[in-house]
């Protein structure tokens, strides 16, 4: 390997070490230590597999299906853009896969936050973090206004889907989304953190090495907040950010120099707004 050779790959690593850096959280106090490296690789990997249950349609091409499956846009074995159901399961999936590094986490509750988390927005509908800046300043993710109008709108949804239960159930479920909301226990603030490791993990997923520099941005910029929720999951969202610059370098190698320092770039220019 030549010279020059070699100085681009040390460049390329440090590049990419600057923007998965971004990620770290250097004031987390746990009762235990972060994740074995293999460990944190496992869990990631087996995250990625377990996606693959979006690629199978159910119902499709069978016999008294043929009307729905001719007009159906999802397509087998593609991963198409996620609905919230399957988001909804993907966090849950997640508790049990990573809740046992950290034994202070009720499983338990932590599951049933995981599965209703969204379900509000069966009446707000899917709220878009990115908006037309494509970096979310006029957005729920970094407006506060935005996320207090957000917060409000959950809370109403709450109410119409409360007031439709039998009434012994509709204290018990306020309850879990007033935790969720405020993220006032260590579960809530464990699935916030699930949840915007999932969207990393998508993203990664399902742009690989197409993702532009200012979409890494906002990605980047997203997950801390998953970060910052639960810091002890640090090592996780970082190999996902790994694994996405990776795709970058091995679809696009003569552009990932260029790609990383845009997109760090953007990050602190984004930063400093």
């Amino acid at each position: 390997m030549n010279k020059i050779r070699v100085k681009m790959i040390a460049r390329h690593k440090s590049q990419t070490e600057m923007l998965v850096d971004q990620l770290g959280f250097d004031d987390c106090i746990a009762p235990v230590s972060l994740p074995d490296p293999l460990d944190v690789r496992a869990d990631v990997d087996m995250i990625y597999r377990l996606y693959d249950l979006q690629k199978i349609v159910r119902f499709f091409g069978q016999r008294y299906w043929e009307e729905e499956t001719l007009g159906l846009g999802s397509v087998p074995k593609r991963y198409e853009l996620e609905n919230v159901a399957a988001h909804s399961f993907n966090v849950a999936r997640c508790v049990p896969l990573l809740a046992p590094h950290f034994p202070w986490i009720d499983r338990g509750r932590a599951t049933e936050l995981a599965l209703v988390h969204d379900e509000p927005e069966i009446v707000t509908g899917d709220k878009d973090p990115v908006g037309k800046d494509g970096q979310g300043f006029d957005t729920h993710a970094f407006n506060p206004t935005r996320r207090l109008d957000k917060d409000r709108e959950e809370r109403h949804a709450l109410d119409a889907l409360a007031s439709s239960m039998r009434r012994s159930l509709r204290e018990s479920y306020r309850t879990m989304f007033e935790e969720l909301i405020e993220a006032s226990s260590e579960e809530a603030q464990f699935v916030k953190a699930v949840d915007k490791l999932q969207a990393l993990v998508f993203v990664r997923l399902r742009k690989g090495g197409r993702i532009t520099p200012d979409h890494a941005a906002f990605t980047i910029r997203y997950s801390r907040i998953g970060v910052r929720r639960f810091p002890p999951l640090q090592e996780h969202f970082k190999l996902v950010l790994r694994d996405l610059i990776d795709d970058v370098a091995q679809s696009r190698p003569a552009e990932i120099l260029a790609f990383c320092e845009e997109a760090f770039a953007k990050l602190k220019g984004a930063d400093q707004l």
